[in-house]
């Protein structure tokens, strides 16, 4: 592995970490601007409600299967050859896909805050999902990467 490939898989690092923090803004930014607009709401849950916790749950599982498996295809081919692009490409796609993964549940709990005229409890569910999802799968170094 040459000092060249690794620096150039950290330069990727701290792009994918500049990406992460304006997802972090940027989902902090909506929220506000929600809270800003949406009055009480109602608390009751009804089906489409129920709905959007459906597709937020999908969200975390697809979310999690896409980028893990773009992640672990990525690796191995970095592992075997650390100056592959194609390997980098598909490692920043598998992190931006997550991160795009995490934003859209707390899409869903604006949906349900503006649209569906829920309460902040019920979307806070959403907005903390989505959060803990961005900060949860921070971009990180291949572990294979680092081993050797």
């Amino acid at each position: 592995m040459s000092v060249e490939s690794v620096q150039r898989i950290k330069l990727e690092l701290r792009k994918m970490r500049l990406v992460q923090a304006a997802f972090a803004v940027s989902m902090l930014l909506i929220i506000w601007i929600t809270q800003s607009v949406c009055g009480y709401g109602r608390s009751e849950w009804k089906l489409w409600h129920w709905v959007m916790a459906g597709l937020a749950l999908w969200a975390v599982f697809g979310g999690s299967l896409v980028r893990g498996r773009a992640l672990r295809r990525s690796t191995v081919m970095l592992v075997k050859d650390s100056s592959n692009l194609k390997a980098l490409r598909q490692w920043k796609t598998g992190q931006i896909v997550g991160m795009a993964f995490a934003e859209a549940i707390v899409f869903y709990g604006v949906v349900v805050r503006m649209v569906l005229d829920g309460t902040l409890r019920q979307a806070s569910s959403f907005f903390v999902a989505g959060l803990l999802l961005l900060l949860l799968w921070t971009p990180r170094m291949p572990d294979m990467l680092t081993q050797r």
